[in-house]
């Protein structure tokens, strides 16, 4: 009796086996009768496109990688940015030794725009006027543009050159005080102050009136192309102003406007302490080197 009611079904059984035999169907390929067994490592080895696409990412990362090191060097090498602001003046800036020496110190300034209100700079003409405008620097002699930085400062090789005797390099002004120096040469050429320093000859004055009044013009054409070239795009606006003899306000263009400038301070102390010695205290002779075969000599002056 005991071995009757222990004893399972024979149709059970089978139901069994045939639902172990369809689950393992839909996982793993069941091998024909007299075929070797498969290795489970068959059953998951990448395809070929898979692994194409492997090499290829892996590829790729290693340039990136490589590309974003030698940027990185390259800019550190080139241009040394540090900052916001060094990265600016790089960007918009002829390189020159002032570049690398003196910071821009970006600052907000308030222009004196004044119509009636006349500053200093705007004298008439005298000692006072022409000393204002001489302690901006214009009047300053020459730098020294080391020999290996000439290229990069836009400098050509047979361009005039210091002599080793005394250092070598090539000399040169720094074009934001040669600006300023025309733009006060324009001041004394103004009709009412013209007389007072033709009579001075002095500076510029002791050339002829032709001399004087190209000079003159080249300064003005100077001025014209560094203001089209660094355009200022701040706005002014208008006020309004009520004067006695009119019954009601009219508008007024406000020139006291805000802007963001460079440390001129610190280019003019740059350029003072760079300065080469008076004439007086070197051999003229001897100071520059003399051009050599090939280095261009011009048949006018340019």
């Amino acid at each position: 009796m005991l071995k009757v009611f222990n004893r399972q079904p024979k149709h059970d059984c089978l139901h069994r086996r045939d639902s172990e035999s369809q689950d393992s169907d839909g996982l793993l390929p069941v091998p024909s009768s007299g075929s070797p067994p498969l290795k489970p490592s068959a059953l998951y080895r990448p395809s070929r496109d898979t692994r194409v696409a492997v090499r290829v990412h892996v590829l790729c990362t290693i340039v990136y990688v490589g590309a974003t090191l030698w940027m990185a060097f390259h800019m550190n090498k080139t241009t040394s940015v540090v900052n916001a602001d060094e990265f600016c003046i790089h960007h918009i800036s002829q390189y020159s030794p002032v570049v690398r020496d003196v910071k821009p110190n970006w600052h907000m300034q308030l222009f004196n725009g004044s119509f009636l209100h006349q500053s200093v700079y705007r004298q008439s003409a005298g000692p006072e006027v022409d000393a204002a405008w001489d302690a901006l620097g214009i009047n300053y002699r020459s730098v020294v543009v080391p020999e290996a930085e000439a290229e990069r400062t836009g400098l050509r090789h047979d361009q005039v050159k210091i002599s080793q005797e005394y250092g070598g390099g090539f000399p040169a002004n720094v074009e934001g005080l040669h600006h300023l120096h025309c733009l006060d040469l324009l001041r004394k050429t103004l009709y009412w102050n013209y007389d007072y320093y033709l009579a001075q000859k002095q500076g510029a004055f002791v050339n002829s009136e032709y001399i004087v009044r190209v000079h003159a013009t080249h300064c003005l054409d100077t001025i014209r192309q560094v203001l089209m070239c660094n355009p200022d795009v701040g706005v002014l606006g208008q006020v309004w102003w009520q004067p006695d003899s009119e019954p009601e306000p009219m508008p007024f263009v406000d020139f006291n406007t805000k802007h963001r400038c460079r440390d001129y301070k610190a280019i003019r102390q740059w350029a003072e302490e760079h300065q080469l010695p008076p004439e007086t205290e070197v051999d003229m002779e001897r100071f520059y080197q003399r051009p050599k075969a090939g280095d261009t000599v011009l048949g006018e002056i340019p």
